[in-house]
């Protein structure tokens, strides 16, 4: 009797442990600080796997003479598999406008570390990334990011970085590739639909080569990722690629045509976002 007791006692304590831990998995889960961390975890785990399965693509693409897909083949591996994995999915207007066939200056919006899901989504075939120098210290992603040709600038060294722009303007001759800026040139982390001041950079290299800029447009996701209110949901991105820029016939020399073309492509991103953003609200 006494023993029936202690196995029954046994059996309802135990119940009652694996409840309580189911309880507090949960919880936690549906805890908005909580899942935040979480979800940044998967992020930055995903991050690091992908970054190691780009090296090898690049030593494999390399080999094979696929080295125009390596950034295309990796970042949409990056943006189906993690995003997945975090509750991330996408809506894509204008995609037509990614796949033109011809080299271009993609500019887009930055808003915060969720844009790598944008990008590996959106990322173009035969296109490169522009980033700050300091990427490429980072373990693996510096690797993968190198092997893929990426152009790194030094905002510190302005002549440095005009240096490396002009270069990137004479390599998208020779090879016919594209660029991916964030003219932003930082995270905004705004809660609302705006945009930073552009810097001139992308509008400069697209000049110099000859060739139009795609803007590229990310709805304000603030209600899904915001790293100050610890806020990582579920959710839909929503991005707009909008028609070509043309950039022949403006003097690279010229600030004045320069500026004109900046501010240009700043307005029609800024209304294209103030627009995707409310309609989407």
């Amino acid at each position: 009797m006494v023993v029936e007791s202690i196995k029954n006692f046994d059996m309802t304590f135990t119940q009652i442990s694996v409840a309580f831990i189911l309880l507090v998995i949960i919880r936690s889960w549906y805890s908005t600080k909580s899942q935040f961390l979480v979800k940044a975890l998967i992020s930055l785990i995903f991050g690091l796997v992908f970054s190691v399965y780009g090296s090898i693509i690049s030593i494999i693409f390399t080999f094979i003479g696929k080295r125009g897909l390596i950034n295309w083949v990796t970042a949409r591996g990056y943006a189906y598999v993690a995003g997945s994995a975090v509750g991330i999915s996408y809506k894509v207007e204008g995609e037509e406008y990614l796949n033109t066939g011809r080299p271009a200056i993609y500019i887009c919006n930055h808003q915060s570390a969720v844009d790598l899901f944008v990008l590996g989504r959106i990322f173009p075939k035969n296109c490169v990334i522009v980033g700050k120098s300091s990427l490429k210290f980072v373990p693996l992603l510096g690797i993968f990011m190198i092997l893929g040709r990426a152009v790194f600038l030094d905002r510190t060294n302005k002549s440095g970085a005009i240096n490396a722009l002009s270069k990137a303007a004479q390599d998208i001759k020779e090879r016919k590739t594209s660029v991916f800026i964030f003219p932003e040139g930082t995270r905004a982390r705004l809660e609302e639909a705006d945009l930073l001041p552009f810097k001139k950079g992308a509008f400069h290299m697209a000049v110099q080569a000859g060739i139009p800029i795609i803007p590229i447009v990310v709805a304000n996701y603030s209600e899904i990722y915001n790293s100050k209110q610890r806020i990582f949901r579920s959710g839909q991105l929503r991005i707009k690629a909008l028609p070509p820029i043309e950039t022949t016939g403006i003097n690279v020399d010229d600030k004045n045509e320069i500026d004109a073309l900046t501010k240009r492509a700043r307005d029609i991103m800024l209304d294209t976002l103030k627009d995707i953003t409310l309609s989407h609200s």
